[in-house]
């Protein structure tokens, strides 16, 4: 029975510390548009090419390269608008936010950015989602309502 406990104890620690995220970004409690996301769960997304994209920006001189705001719109794209920049550490947490729309659900796109000499690098890049009626993001399924057609 101590057994099942301490394993149950350590993959609970162990999925808690997937959020690596929200330890990074702390609350500042403000108002309700400055809290931080609460995410329980991300999917890692790939960095290293555009890295190298980025490495080649910055050696280029390109505008977009400057900055950890403009490096992190770059990665999440046109549907996605940055909701929250956070500094911790030295490192820049970045939150991209894009709405649910046709019955799929809002994702959360966060970025942790490091200075490296003159430029930045992408770190690390977490994509989570927020089904319907949840109060939280995460790695879980979601029931994607169905569109009627009236053709």
């Amino acid at each position: 029975m101590k057994h099942a406990v301490f394993c149950w104890l350590l993959s609970t620690s162990a999925f808690f510390s997937v959020n690596l995220y929200a330890a990074l970004a702390p609350n500042s409690g403000n108002s309700s548009n400055d809290e931080t996301p609460m995410v329980l769960s991300y999917a890692e997304q790939p960095v290293s090419k555009f890295n190298q994209a980025l490495l080649k920006a910055t050696l280029s001189k390109d505008s977009w390269a400057n900055s950890p705001d403009s490096i992190s719109q770059r990665y999440s794209g046109a549907d996605f608008e940055m909701i929250k920049s956070n500094q911790v550490d030295g490192k820049v947490i970045t939150y991209n936010m894009r709405p649910s729309r046709d019955g799929h659900p809002q994702l959360l796109l966060i970025l942790a950015l490091d200075k490296q000499g003159t430029g930045w690098k992408v770190s690390k890049a977490g994509l989570s989602w927020r089904c319907q009626n949840d109060a939280f993001y995460g790695t879980n399924n979601c029931r994607v309502a169905q569109q009627d057609s009236d053709d």
